[in-house]
């Protein structure tokens, strides 16, 4: 809104009424009673001035004439009334106003019903279920993140998979998406209901007894929102799991249930003789904005298909809409006075016509506009019947409550936002395309929209060379530095669990389950880092012939000192016989000699970036025995994917890792399983085939060791397992071996990366990932020597602690594959930047262990700063006299730490630290990459900034500036408002505008919930002329000052002018006072510093004043009015609005407003 509008509003204009009974003794065409009596009496005056003289009141003519005039008085009243009821814009009855805004194709909001997730808070069973301790489970509690019970997670999941039919036991989700940035996952319980599956409640909110109802949940995976499924009998009620990657103890990880308020309610009507356009009316009051659904049933009374609803009407048909020409069982929902509806169906062309019978499932609501907070909704406890697995019916008991704030409920839209928000968003055709679209458009998205502004930031047409920087890393490339960086490896034993029926079942989750491990990363670091390499081909002195060189490929063969061709692979029975395809060889240059950054050999030592001492290839392809070439070719028989040049010598060979299961290994594994029986699965290097340990041969206690891989003794000595099978006798478990590596920036840096995108290069054909390089001006390990090269790491995945917590300021890494061919380019990148075998005692990092949020979390330390002392045993330590109290000390041979007790005469367990192998304080960069249909292109996208105001947080901050309530409300997040009206704005928005949502909040003035320099008294001086009660000049002043910092006078980032406030201020009170003035609160302001106050974009005017901020004085002084100090013309207080940066109020902000 324009200064010259609220000026005009405030200050000059009237409202109709007022001019009508300003200028009710004027003649009006003699409408009104008395200018109709007087303009018959002058008539017969002046017409029949002889025939009629008798004007005596008490005369029977003159008694005619007022009822003459009576009555036409009313007549045009009457008609000036139903002239009024014809335009929107005076219209005043519900009805009236509905039937004109359909007109111009608005159909107004009826209300909305409160509606949020409920987390599942603990868990029970009436089945005999067993857990891995053998602890049966039956009608035991569970409670969700339980600290006193460590087995919590794995019981809690025992107990919910029982419900759950088998093909979607946890963790094989019927659907899945992201919904608002977090993971989200539907499944579905075993139910036997044959009804709607429907569990209602009744709490009590706002003083207010209220009915709720749980809801079978669904998951839209084209828009990624939550939804309630359509109310179907015999439908199994569904769940949703979700986890936002901040552990089990955010309030966003978990197991929810959707909720409504109000009662679900069905119709039936048959239709017999269909006519186009047929409209059937429901007349149960109060059935809110969204939860309609009609089904046409079948001979039998059983629903058979459920009708689509389409958005609106235009004018009196529904054949415009946005659904697919395809789908023509359509109708359209029609709001009616009391929120009653009516279904308005097509015209039989391009639509079907209803005929049969139907049934219409609606939800009546409360129409009252109310927040749920948590401490509303707990210990909603609900009881689930299902079906076992061994066909038994069971009872599953949940205890249910609210983990966040719900707000979203509202009463039907008002007859004063219909009159506004139907014009306008018929001037929009329901679509946002220019400026002025994006101003008024949302408002009639939804009625808890009250006041929105938007800002271009940045406009379709800038160069499509000009590349906007998102430092979050979201929509473009970044490049970050840092000192603090810390690289580490750290062992893992991951497990998952899984049940059967059949041997078709256990190949399934073999070929799902397992391949995926065996495939993945953390697999493929274990293996290289713990299975022994191959070595001693680098004394047999082989060197490589190049017959052909490339950049990216190298063709020849291997010769002895006796320039003899050698036989590799499966052609001979030496150490080459691991040199096959797909495996990894290792070339140093021969003495006194090292490569440089093309690959080429020097006489020297490295110096320059990019030199080196060895390569690592990969083997592409062998031509027989690798001796010869085949007849023809150019090229020779061994291809590496690198340029390897000759005399280059042959120095290490890492076997492939083969990622399949052979037939034989795979059958032996379905008859283990079947037969439930523990055993475990190791890889083979000499025939690159993964083999199972029989139980009889297994060591599930000792570490992992080779030592004794394939031993069939019977004796339990094989320890080389990767993957443990274990059975309860119902339910394997299966363990699996992994490394990863970590790397972590302390301070410095925050990561953004999304494990689920892969990002795609267009211009070079290759993926692209994230990368972290460690510098070349990074010292060698142990040396004051600096590196020849920047040693890059992959980043594979966000860093997820045990209990799922992602933590920004690590990223897991590992080796780089630069083809993504599943073959990393160099094993030995750990040992080049750490060294870790190499004064062993001197390679560890330290974590300490940190309670945030009710999640356990591990961050780096130092080991100066913790007093944390590294030594191989106990006995190392010597005399504890010599060590401070606080003194920790990491004893490595057995993994522990360890602190000397308060008398310093022995040592106590410390579980407060963690150690790994690896090296801190590595100068670093990260790079980023953004995907191509992820990142901004301004020569073809509109940002649009839209602030919104809501009708919630409008009505609890008015509260709380009038003390019914004591906490501060708090604007809606971004998240949100993107949650509650994204999908509703998208639909509608243009397809190449991205729209950034901004919550708006409050700033007060003048009163004490201001911030202090906003702070002042309103000063007045009574006119001496006039007697007046004080206490009642005070409070027409503040009555006078709400009125003028009421919402519609006021947007987004205006300027406010004390003048303007004066001026009204003296129209409503005079001529009881003679001036006003505003005069700081704060000591050091002097008066005029609160003359003109500023306001950001996300913020709006709203006056805190009461009857004791308004002073009444005698007269105006130097002293009363404080003239002297500095002056404040804006507030300098940090804005700490719900926004992506830190932003001053005083700061500029930049764009063009619609």
């Amino acid at each position: 809104m324009s200064t010259t509008d609220r000026q005009n509003r405030l200050l000059l204009a009237e409202d109709w009424k007022t001019i009508y009974q300003s200028f009710r003794y004027a003649d009006f065409q003699s409408y009104d009673f008395d200018n109709l009596r007087r303009t018959m009496i002058t008539y017969i005056r002046e017409n029949y001035p002889e025939d009629f003289n008798d004007y005596i009141e008490s005369s029977e003519y003159l008694a005619l004439i007022d009822l003459i005039a009576f009555l036409g008085q009313n007549l045009a009243f009457r008609t000036d009334l139903n002239a009024r009821e014809n335009y929107i814009e005076t219209a005043e009855r519900r009805e009236s106003i509905l039937r004109l805004a359909r007109l111009i194709s608005y159909n107004a909001n009826r209300n909305i019903a409160g509606n949020g997730l409920l987390k599942i808070e603990s868990i029970s069973t009436t089945e005999d279920v067993v857990d891995a301790n053998n602890n049966n489970l039956s009608n035991q509690t569970i409670i969700w993140n339980d600290a006193t019970n460590t087995d919590w997670y794995e019981q809690f999941i025992k107990i919910l998979n029982a419900a759950l039919p088998a093909n979607n036991i946890f963790g094989r989700p019927v659907k899945k998406a992201t919904v608002d940035g977090i993971t989200t996952e539907q499944y579905r319980f075993n139910g036997n209901n044959q009804d709607v599956p429907i569990y209602s409640f009744t709490k009590s909110i706002d003083d207010a007894s209220r009915k709720f109802e749980i809801v079978s949940t669904g998951i839209n995976i084209e828009n990624n929102t939550i939804f309630e499924e359509e109310p179907y009998p015999g439908n199994r009620l569904a769940f949703l799991y979700r986890d936002n990657g901040q552990g089990a103890g955010s309030s966003n990880s978990g197991f929810f249930f959707h909720f409504r308020q109000g009662t679900l309610e069905n119709n039936t009507f048959s239709v017999a003789n269909p006519v186009p356009n047929t409209t059937v009316n429901i007349d149960s009051d109060n059935i809110n904005n969204t939860d309609v659904w009609l089904y046409k049933l079948d001979s039998n009374g059983n629903e058979e298909a459920l009708w689509t609803s389409v958005n609106s009407t235009e004018g009196n048909n529904i054949v415009y809409n946005n659904v697919s020409k395809g789908i023509t069982d359509i109708y359209s929902v029609l709001s009616r006075v009391n929120d009653r509806i009516s279904l308005i169906f097509s015209d039989g062309t391009f639509g079907t016509l209803p005929k049969g019978d139907f049934k219409v499932y609606y939800r009546v609501s409360a129409n009252e506009q109310y927040s749920i907070k948590p401490a509303d909704m707990q210990g909603i406890s609900i009881s689930i019947p299902y079906i076992s697995k061994n066909n038994t019916l069971e009872t599953l008991n949940l205890i249910l409550e609210l983990t966040s704030i719900v707000s979203n409920a509202d009463s039907a839209e008002s007859n004063e936002s219909i009159q506004t928000n139907a014009p306008s968003t018929y001037y929009t055709q329901n679509r946002l395309i220019t400026g002025e679209d994006y101003n008024i458009g949302p408002l009639g998205v939804n009625q808890q929209i009250i006041k929105t502004k938007s800002v271009n930031r940045t406009s379709s047409g800038i160069s499509r060379y000009y590349d906007l920087r998102d430092s979050t890393g979201k929509y473009s490339n970044t490049l970050m530095f840092g000192d603090d960086g810390s690289v580490f490896t750290e062992d893992l034993l991951g497990k998952f669990s899984f049940s059967f029926s059949s041997k078709t079942d256990i190949e399934a989750v073999i070929n799902s389950q397992v391949l995926e491990v065996i495939k993945g990363i953390q697999t493929k670091n274990f293996y290289y880092k713990n299975f022994d390499r191959n070595t001693s081909v680098a004394d047999l002195n082989y060197e490589w012939v190049a017959t052909t060189n490339d950049t990216n490929q190298s063709t020849g063969i291997l010769q002895d000192q006796f320039d003899i061709a050698i036989a590799v692979g499966t052609f001979t029975a030496t150490a080459l016989r691991f040199m096959t395809a797909g495996s990894l060889v290792k070339f140093k240059a021969p003495t006194g000699k090292y490569f440089d950054k093309d690959n080429t050999i020097k006489t020297g030592t490295p110096s320059a970036l990019g030199d080196k001492e060895y390569i690592w290839t990969k083997v592409i392809s062998i031509y027989e025995d690798g001796t010869t070439a085949e007849v023809g070719s150019t090229l020779g028989p061994i291809v590496f994917n690198d340029n390897i040049p000759s005399t280059a010598y042959l120095c290490e060979i890492i076997p492939v890792l083969n990622n399949n299961i052979v037939n034989d290994t795979l059958s032996q594994m379905v008859d283990q399983v079947f037969a439930y029986r523990t055993f475990g699965l190791r890889y083979d290097v000499e025939t690159t085939d993964w083999k199972v340990i029989l139980n009889s041969n297994l060591d599930k206690v000792n570490n992992f060791d080779t030592a004794k891989t394939g031993d069939v003794t019977g004796t339990n000595q094989d320890a080389s397992w990767i993957f443990l099978f274990e059975t309860d006798g119902e339910t394997y478990t299966v363990t699996y071996r992994a490394v990863r590596y970590v790397f972590e920036s302390d301070k410095q840096i925050r990561f953004y990366f999304d494990g689920n995108d892969r990002i795609y290069d267009s211009k070079t054909g290759k993926i692209v990932t994230d990368t972290i390089g460690v510098l070349s001006n990074n010292n060698k390990p142990d040396t004051l020597t600096p590196f020849q090269k920047d040693w890059q790491w992959q980043v594979v995945s966000e860093y997820r602690t045990p209990e799922g917590y992602v933590d920004s300021k690590k990223l897991e890494i590992s080796f780089t594959d630069v083809d993504n061919d599943g073959v990393i380019d160099d094993p030995d990148l750990f040992t080049q930047i750490v060294d870790p075998d190499y004064l062993p005692d001197t390679k560890y990092i330290f974590a300490k262990k940190f309670t945030r949020s009710n999640t356990v979390t591990y961050e780096y330390v130092e080991a100066d700063a913790e007093k944390i002392e590294v030594k191989n045993t106990e006995a190392a330590i010597g005399a504890y006299s010599a060590y401070d109290s606080d003194c920790v000390f990491y004893i490595s041979s057995t993994n522990k730490f360890k602190s000397l007790n308060s008398t310093k005469t022995a040592l106590v367990l410390n579980t407060n630290y963690k150690a790994y192998k690896g090296r801190d304080k590595i100068r670093f960069d990260y790079r980023h990459a953004a995907a191509e249909n992820r990142r901004i292109d301004p020569s073809s996208s509109n940002i649009i900034d839209l602030y919104l105001l809501t009708k919630t947080y409008d009505i609890e901050y008015r509260k709380w500036l009038k003390g019914d309530i004591t906490v501060q409300p708090l604007p809606p997040s971004s998240d949100a408002l993107f949650l509650d009206y994204g999908q509703s704005i998208k639909a509608i928005k243009s397809i190449s505008d991205e729209v950034i949502y901004h919550p708006v909040k409050y700033k007060p003035l003048f009163g004490a919930y201001a911030d202090n320099d906003l702070q002042a008294t309103i000063k007045i001086v009574k006119n001496a002329s006039r007697v007046v009660n004080d206490n009642d000049i005070k409070s027409r002043v503040i009555d006078s000052i709400n009125e003028f910092f009421a919402l519609e006078n006021w947007d987004f980032g205006e300027t406010f002018y004390f003048s303007e406030l004066a001026a009204y201020i003296m129209k409503q009170v005079a001529p009881d006072i003679s001036s006003i003035v505003l005069v700081p609160k704060t000591e050091t302001q002097s008066f005029g510093s609160l003359y003109e106050i500023k306001s950001e974009n996300d913020e709006i005017f709203v006056s805190s004043a009461q009857v004791g901020e308004v002073e009444v004085i005698d007269s105006i002084t130097a002293s009363r009015l404080k003239a002297s100090g500095k002056v404040i013309t804006s507030d300098d207080v940090p804005n700490t609005g719900i926004q992506s940066t830190t932003t001053s109020n005083t700061t500029v902000i930049e764009g063009n407003s619609y």
